[in-house]
């Protein structure tokens, strides 16, 4: 039997909505019966440019909710059910599930659902299934310039994942080494090639004890786009038949993530050379280390992502590419300068100019995010699911050319992100304001094929504030200004301004009383 047969129904088709507002209503029915924290958000806000796109910093890593064009004002209303803890720590199965819509005024209006899901976990494994907001790798996520291979820069991937969440010890090491990891399929869609899937899976181990001061991690993530079906493709030599190998057997293949020819899984008589001499699939992500340790007044996070598309990495030509991060954080929530971040992408090495399957030393030009079938590259909806920086070469209707994702994966980029707390109080606040900015400098090289001739600097950079008001029962306003200024993107200063309110209970039998949810950023929607 195909996988395609039994993996392939769409979550973006029009059944879905009334599905989702089906099991939230149930969530919410389960709430009368049980002690878990629900939470529900309204926020309404404009974005404003002085030119016709959206600076960069303001539309990125959001998760793909806000607009290139500008003017926009945006509404968006959600709401989480999180987890029963009385039937946790007896472990017993508890469910859970959010929502969010989004609506925007840009683009002639759109509505959009970055959210919507449904999720049960027993003992140490979670299930879930829907689109939900994620960011896989090691590095800080609320400052970062972006994860190298999934960053929350595209709308969230629709698929099914089972994974362990936390790090959870392994017993014979008596809390020494733990682990978490995850294991998914999804659907993606596509333009060039429709109906693509997701093949996903991360592990993620940590050496020291919870409560140790110093602490070491490691892990992998693999991705692999699959599947699908292209009339453009036939006669490319690229492929056999419209349908791009979609079998139980390429699945395993993929899975392996070996060269198809040395599997021993497929039936090669059914594959071109392209599929033979490279993998089944599109596969990418990241190789990632990183230190911590915690002193009495800050802690220190280290981090290294090594990007990985072909084997060149293997061969150690393109070591030099990936991303590098130190955050420094003071242990005083109040600090005005509480967090500082500095981050350096390079993905300008390649392996080098050109590609040699059969010498290891020549085996570059791994152009990454695109790809000679899966002609979308590494993006979902015209975004880039990994770091933004590499940027789409869009063209004039909002297509990408017959070439590929990206014109612009040879990037280097210095980036700094502070944040902090304002000694401003009064009764008008309910808690201390807060900030961020980001400020990032990219030197952009093209590819090795098309390589930009001048090189184009681009500066984008950010600064947010956030002010909790104790008015109607508690509101946060957020206002945020953006700048670009560069030879890539079109050079404009624009601004956010925006109110959100939250409700947020934990509902028992007999009684409720307010809760937070910690996993909420003020910042990050």
């Amino acid at each position: 039997m195909s996988v395609k047969s039994f993996l392939t129904p769409s979550l973006l088709s029009g059944r879905w909505p009334f599905v989702f507002l089906v099991i939230s209503f149930l969530a919410g029915n389960s709430l009368v019966r049980a002690q878990q924290p629900f939470q529900v958000t309204a926020e309404t806000g404009q974005y404003m440019s002085s030119g016709e796109q959206t600076p960069f910093w303001l539309r990125t890593n959001q998760f793909g909710i806000v607009p290139l064009q500008s003017p926009n004002t945006t509404l968006r209303a959600g709401a989480q059910l999180d987890y029963d803890t009385t039937r946790l720590n007896n472990r017993r199965i508890s469910f859970g599930g959010g929502v969010q819509i989004v609506g925007n005024t840009a683009a002639n209006g759109q509505v959009i659902l970055p959210e919507a899901f449904v999720k049960a976990r027993l003992g140490i494994f979670e299930l879930y299934a829907g689109r939900r907001r994620e960011v896989v790798g090691l590095l800080d996520s609320t400052l970062s310039s972006g994860s190298y291979s999934w960053s929350g820069n595209a709308l969230p991937i629709p698929k099914i994942q089972l994974e362990i969440r936390d790090y959870t010890p392994i017993k014979f090491t008596k809390g020494w080494l733990s682990i978490k990891g995850s294991y998914a399929h999804g659907w993606m869609g596509g333009r060039y090639v429709r109906h693509t899937m997701l093949h996903q899976k991360t592990l993620y181990g940590r050496l020291g004890k919870a409560e140790n001061r110093f602490h070491v991690y490691g892990g992998v993530n693999h991705q692999v786009v699959w599947g699908g079906y292209s009339d453009e493709l036939v006669g490319s030599g690229l492929v056999t038949s419209p349908y791009l190998p979609n079998s139980f057997r390429d699945y395993l293949s993929l899975i392996s993530g070996f060269r198809a020819v040395n599997t021993g899984i497929i039936d090669q008589s059914l594959y071109t050379d392209f599929d033979l001499t490279n993998r089944v699939g599109n596969h990418l992500g990241s190789i990632d280390i990183a230190f911590d340790y915690t002193s009495n007044t800050h802690s220190f996070y280290l981090y290294r992502q090594s990007a990985y598309e072909t084997g060149s990495l293997f061969y150690g030509t393109s070591i030099a590419d990936g991303l590098l991060g130190l955050r420094i954080r003071a242990n005083d929530e109040l600090a005005l300068v509480r967090q500082v971040l500095i981050e350096f992408l390079n993905t300008t090495s390649q392996g080098g100019p050109e590609f040699v399957i059969d010498d290891p030393q020549r085996r570059g030009k791994v152009d990454y995010f695109n790809h000679a079938q899966f002609r979308d590259g590494w993006s979902y909806l015209y975004r880039a699911v990994g770091t933004p920086f590499i940027s789409p070469a869009l063209g004039p209707n909002g297509e990408f050319p017959y070439g590929g994702f990206t014109n612009n994966n040879r990037v280097r980029v210095f980036h700094l992100g502070l944040a902090g707390s304002l000694p401003f109080g009064g009764a008008a606040l309910s808690s201390p304001i807060t900030y961020e900015t980001k400020l990032s400098m990219s030197r952009n090289l093209g590819r090795y094929d098309e390589p930009f001739r001048p090189i184009r600097n681009q500066f984008s950079g950010i600064l947010t504030i956030a002010a909790p008001l104790a008015i109607l029962g508690g509101i946060q306003l957020t206002g945020s200004v953006a700048l670009d200024r560069g030879t890539l993107y079109t050079n404009a200063v624009g601004g956010y301004l925006g109110i959100r309110k939250t409700w947020a209970n934990s509902v028992r039998r007999a009684q409720s009383t307010s809760s937070s949810n910690p996993s909420r950023s003020g910042f990050r929607e």
